[in-house]
């Protein structure tokens, strides 16, 4: 028997804008119309337990257009781009990228994350890259710590780590850092045009 929910909601997908598919096409070299819904991006995830959206969920939504509810996703913040998503995806649908696209699109338009602190990592983050062309580990959790009010948080960790000499205090850059910041400067431009 043919259930009209099923066929209203194929109707919805094709009848709706195009312009979150294409956008995503175009920023994420990703066509999600290869997805063959199979799920494999879901159960390979290893943090789908904590996300509120599903990897095969989040696809889905692209293709309904559904944007405001992407954004403010809490998957959005938890992804660690591991791949295993990709890795398994028998089209190769870089969701990692997609969801990296996605937390920039939110960012930009300031719509808060739905955990605490996560803007800030994310700024300190990007910020150490531009600055050092890596992250230096140390660095990011002494910054990190101090802005967010947790000034004990991790210390005695973080001193283990320093006397057994896994935790080096002075940040390295890379060789060619004019080039991680050219890159930088370049985004915009790309993005606008």
């Amino acid at each position: 028997m043919l259930n009209t929910e099923d066929f209203y909601h194929v109707w919805r997908i094709d009848q709706t804008s195009n312009s979150l598919r294409e956008e995503i096409k175009e920023y994420c070299h990703t066509d999600i119309e290869m997805c063959l819904e199979c799920g494999k991006c879901s159960g390979g995830c290893s943090n789908a337990h904590i996300f509120d959206i599903t990897p095969r969920k989040i696809i889905q939504l692209i293709k309904m257009g559904e944007e405001a509810k992407l954004l403010k996703m809490d998957a959005l913040w938890s992804c660690v781009a591991c791949q295993l998503c990709v890795d398994r995806c028998p089209s190769s649908i870089n969701i990692p990228r997609i969801m990296d696209y996605m937390r920039e699109k939110a960012y930009k338009q300031g719509v808060p994350a739905t955990r605490p602190n996560v803007e800030l990592f994310h700024e300190l983050m990007l910020g150490h890259i531009k600055r050092f062309g890596r992250v230096p580990e140390a660095l990011l959790s002494v910054e990190f710590n101090i802005r967010s009010k947790q000034y004990t948080k991790d210390a005695e960790m973080g001193m283990k780590m320093f006397f057994k000499g896994k935790l080096n205090p002075i940040p390295a850059r890379v060789k060619n850092i004019q080039q991680v910041q050219r890159m930088f400067r370049n985004i915009p431009a790309q993005r606008e045009g």
